[in-house]
């Protein structure tokens, strides 16, 4: 059975639920770890040598088959690279493009901003002109979605659901068909009186973006965030479409140890859907922590404890808002999707941005979130007085 997660957010990290001269490993027997066809990029960061240490260390003691991943300090790449275990079918490369999964929502919200403070929507409006078969669209507001605090349930754990992802895994998914199995359960709670992460609220954003706009998702999203960042390989697509280099992803959800790369990943519709590779998620991240795209007072919103702190398992140190995980000084997207497991980590001060990507060997190809505990070990390394601690 296929294990659907996407985000993950609410069990796994809040407990309820380049500048510079380069050179590569090759040019410097130092930085060259032992995994096949390994690719690192660094400059003249002594710390570099560290985390590449880190990360050969979890390919082989986490069962990885291979791992992407970038750091860097400020606006300075520490280090870039990939690594393979020795039982990988491929090489893979730095740029390799992956399966985004959850930092996409941030990116969704952040263009939900955008469009309140361009009058073109209001956060506190409710969505039942956009959305007219949601179940209480007259009392849930746009904010709502972007904090997943609608009540409306998930669709992830409808049985259903979950065979028809099963039995076709390249199927294309609608934001209709999605929310016909979220609405077969009853509202988890009064809009607004309760927390839980749901990819139906996140779905909704997305089509109530659409609708206010009438661009689609990928138009808002190229033109509001990979162009103003540069984010070149960053696509946004509606079907099993990756380019190349494609990072490629293995796992056993269906009970069979298979390559799941070109399965379809738009059952995580607005969750998921996207593709782009390390140096691009390490641009985002690194903007949507210090408020790049927004004005003051919409980042200071977006990051509001009082958003969601108090509400199921919520507090005011760990908490969603608006796309994303605050975890102490730490803001954390931690996506795992059909055999992609990964983390995006940024902390403000001293500013590190940390972004790993790993999919594991046939013994370990389930759902377990190994770039986690990768992730960890790079922050304890970089700020053993704000480590990152996200569980896996």
């Amino acid at each position: 059975m296929v294990a659907l997660v996407a985000a993950g957010l609410g069990a796994a990290l809040l407990g309820a639920c380049s500048d510079g001269d380069q050179t590569t490993a090759s040019e410097d027997p130092a930085t060259t770890a032992t995994a096949l066809g390994d690719q690192i990029i660094a400059g003249d960061d002594p710390r570099a040598d560290q985390i590449v240490g880190i990360v050969d260390e979890a390919v082989a003691e986490l069962d990885l088959q291979s791992v992407v991943f970038g750091v860097w300090d400020g606006d300075t790449e520490v280090v870039r690279g990939a690594m393979d275990g020795p039982g990988a079918f491929a090489p893979t490369s730095p740029d390799a493009l992956v399966r985004v999964g959850q930092p996409m929502e941030s990116m969704m919200a952040t263009v939900a901003l955008q469009l309140d403070e361009e009058d073109v929507l209001s956060l506190d409006q409710t969505v039942e002109s956009y959305l007219p078969d949601l179940v209480d669209g007259d009392q849930i507001t746009v904010a709502m979605l972007g904090n997943t605090t609608s009540g409306t349930p998930d669709f992830i754990p409808n049985e259903a659901f979950v065979a028809a992802v099963d039995a076709n895994p390249f199927r294309e998914w609608s934001y209709d068909e999605l929310l016909d199995y979220a609405q077969q359960s009853p509202p988890l709670f009064p809009p607004g009186e309760g927390w839980a992460y749901s990819h139906t609220d996140l779905a909704s954003l997305g089509a109530v973006l659409e609708a206010a706009t009438g661009q689609t998702m990928g138009e808002l999203l190229e033109e509001r965030i990979f162009d103003p960042l540069d984010m070149d390989s960053a696509t946004w697509v509606t079907s099993n479409e990756i380019g190349q280099p494609a990072f490629h992803a293995y796992t056993n959800e269906r009970g069979v140890y298979e390559e799941s790369t070109m399965w379809n990943p738009t059952w995580a519709l607005n969750s998921g859907n996207m593709n782009a590779n390390v140096a691009d998620l390490g641009r985002w991240t690194r903007a949507f922590g210090t408020g790049e795209l927004v004005s003051d007072e919409a980042f200071a919103l977006q990051l509001d404890p009082a958003n969601t702190a108090g509400l199921g398992p919520m507090t005011d140190e760990r908490y969603f808002s608006f796309g994303i995980g605050v975890l102490g000084d730490w803001l954390v997207a931690n996506p795992s999707l059909q055999g992609y497991r990964g983390v995006t980590a940024y902390l403000s001060d001293p500013s590190l941005t940390i972004v790993v990507y790993t999919t594991g060997n046939i013994d370990n190809a389930g759902t377990d979130n190994d770039a986690i505990t990768v992730a960890n070990r790079i922050a304890d390394l970089l700020s053993p007085d704000a480590p990152l601690d996200a569980p896996t």
